[in-house]
């Protein structure tokens, strides 16, 4: 046999043996997965395993995706995969009990038609189309749940999404949550409350809220209290019998709660609003100290503020509003050990174990070694990044506790039975201990739950979440009242693989002129101060009558701050130049540098086997 002969037929066997290999694969290996990305994106959490491993009767999940109008989208279509392919995986997972239908509504089809009934969201695309982008599940007894569009912006909540509509599916009964609040936050007539946590809740939960002069709580699976509005004495009763028959609360009391101040539609706060919340008696009995009078900071992890100095917007960080950082998130609790953006607060307060306390005290939320402490009355004159940073002293018990977890057997806030006033209980039903562990959650802010401390403003992509609020809120609804195995599955990790290097040497490169910037402005200041020292006195050249020396000192003063501003503007300008000499740097060295190494060697490899060639 030729050696060209023998060359293809060897090329036709591995042809061969790779096709039959890929068709027997798909055949027997068809259940099995292997993630080898850095963050496993395609393996399932635990807690979708649960969910998934525990269904016992189908559950139809139908795929809604415009396929043809979202061609010419590159980004949604990378996204569509990422949808496609999670969804492969737990119906690969499920022994069959998940079946997957993918569906391309086309325009004026009977599937666009079952599209738009189902509820789904689809968007306008450039040629005028409508691009469907959504998920219908049903089960069983017809019961129907949906997504109604997959957000690219939202991919690291898309487990979490998928297995939720799995889990109502598979559940015969939504869990109820009652709500005492003072915040704006209550859904209007159509069910919106604009604000996406509290419309998170009521799209998972059977959410009752409760208004000021309530006499009973409903038979509900939890309690939320956030800033509650002061309660008399039998309602206070009533939560405290709430907690020892179901051992399920929730509290958010805060001693500055901006939120509660904002001003309504006619331009000013709601006329009931109050600034601070506290449950002081129910807190002592269930084992927690919180002075309302007491506000937390945190300089370390400050939120970027715009203020204006010498006439200019400057972003600085603010210590009174800040991010605890996932490095204060407890490991340890289900509710926040995936959490890795960190949780934003406004001017939160501080929560300590009482002492003698019976119950167990767990952080979940705490602040930096950096924490302090502030007057209340201080924290509420608006006080500027500068004031606050100038008397700045870290407390001596930092990192200081701004959520905690309180477990074990509760004892009643009145241990000699139920008070006497506006609401009638009956002695015989009292109860003075808990028959049963209760848990009981308490964050000292309630800001942390305004859409303004965790959305940022996209011009494109509308509101982007920047922090784990959401995600805790929906986290402890579901360890309290809903589905402990959802818990795990919010902030997965997103797909997109930041440049860290990159960005690690642009704070480097702003960290130095920020520190430049300082340097001048400081300058400036103290040019500008003199020069209005001698303007006062009298004695500048501009008022006339001053000595030759003192006018030549103005006019250094005045040359010395043109020049001050404008080595300011150099080192902006220079700033911007090292950013964008850093960005044409990355694309020589990952777009260009690689293929021209490549062909390099080649021409290197191919110079020498000719010079070697007889």
């Amino acid at each position: 046999m030729s050696h060209a002969r023998f060359a293809a037929v060897v090329i036709a066997a591995v042809i061969v043996l790779f096709a039959g290999g890929n068709l027997i694969s798909d055949v027997l290996l068809r259940g099995v997965r292997a993630d080898f990305t850095e963050r496993g994106l395609y393996a399932l959490s635990p807690g979708a395993r649960t969910v998934i491993d525990r269904l016992d009767e189908p559950v139809d999940l139908t795929f809604y995706y415009s396929r043809t109008e979202a061609a010419r989208y590159p980004g949604l279509r990378a996204y569509a995969a990422r949808v496609r392919e999670l969804l492969r995986t737990m119906t690969a997972r499920s022994r069959g009990m998940i079946r997957l239908d993918e569906v391309d509504p086309e325009p004026f089809s009977e599937a666009e038609d079952a599209a738009i009934t189902a509820g789904l969201e689809p968007i306008s695309g450039d040629a005028g189309g409508r691009i469907f982008f959504g998920l219908v599940g049903r089960n069983a007894v017809d019961d129907e749940r949906m997504i109604g569009f997959f957000d690219p912006a939202d991919e690291a909540r898309l487990e979490y999404e998928l297995v939720r509509v799995i889990a109502q599916l598979e559940r015969a009964r939504i869990p109820s949550i009652a709500v005492i609040s003072d915040l704006p936050f209550e859904p209007d007539g159509e069910g919106d409350s604009a604000n996406p946590v509290i419309d998170e809740l009521a799209g998972a939960f059977d959410v009752r809220w409760l208004d000021a002069g309530f006499e009973a709580i409903p038979d509900v699976d939890a309690l939320f209290l956030l800033h509650p509005p002061p309660l008399s004495e039998g309602q206070t009763y009533l939560v405290d019998q709430f907690a020892l028959s179901r051992g399920r609360v929730l509290v958010a009391v805060d001693p500055l709660a901006h939120v509660a101040l904002k001003p309504g539609p006619d331009g000013v706060p709601p006329v009931q609003a109050q600034r601070a919340s506290d449950l002081p008696r129910l807190l002592a009995a269930w084992g927690v100290r919180y002075d309302p009078t007491v506000a937390v900071m945190d300089r370390a992890h400050g939120l970027p503020v715009q203020v204006v100095e010498d006439g200019r917007a400057r972003t600085r960080a603010y210590p009174l509003w800040f991010a605890a950082p996932p490095a204060g998130l407890s490991a340890e609790s289900p509710a926040t050990a995936a959490l890795a953006r960190g949780i934003n607060f406004g001017s939160p307060g501080l929560l300590t174990p009482a002492e003698g306390a019976d119950t167990a005290f767990e952080p979940l939320v705490r602040t930096s070694p950096d924490g302090a402490r502030l007057d209340v009355d201080i924290a509420a004159g608006s006080p500027g990044p500068a004031e606050l940073l100038a008397g700045y002293a870290p407390d001596d018990d930092a990192p200081l506790t701004l959520a905690a977890r309180v477990s074990g057997a509760l004892s009643t806030a009145y241990p000699d039975g139920p008070p006497a006033g506006e609401i009638a209980f009956e002695p015989s039903d009292h109860l003075s201990a808990s028959a049963g562990p209760g848990e009981v959650v308490v964050i000292a802010d309630a800001d942390w739950l305004d859409p303004a401390y965790y959305l940022r403003s996209d011009p494109v992509d509308g509101g982007r979440i920047v922090a784990d609020n959401p995600a805790l809120a929906l986290n402890l609804a579901d360890r309290l009242a809903g589905d402990p195995a959802l818990v795990s599955l919010r902030s997965r990790s997103s797909s997109a693989r930041p440049m860290t290097r990159v960005e690690a040497l642009r704070a480097e490169a702003e960290a130095r002129y920020l520190e430049v910037q300082r340097e001048l402005e400081a300058e400036l200041e103290a040019a500008r101060e003199r020069l209005e020292e001698l303007n006062a006195a009298g004695e500048s050249s501009v008022l006339g009558g001053a000595s030759r020396d003192e006018a030549a000192e103005a006019e250094q003063l005045r040359a010395r701050m043109v020049e001050a501003r404008a080595r300011l503007r150099e080192v902006e300008r220079g700033f911007r130049r090292e950013i964008d000499a850093l960005e044409r740097a990355l694309v020589f060295w990952t777009m260009w540098a690689p293929p021209l190494g490549v062909a390099l060697l080649g021409a290197i490899f191919l110079f020498l086997r000719r010079r070697g060639a007889p």
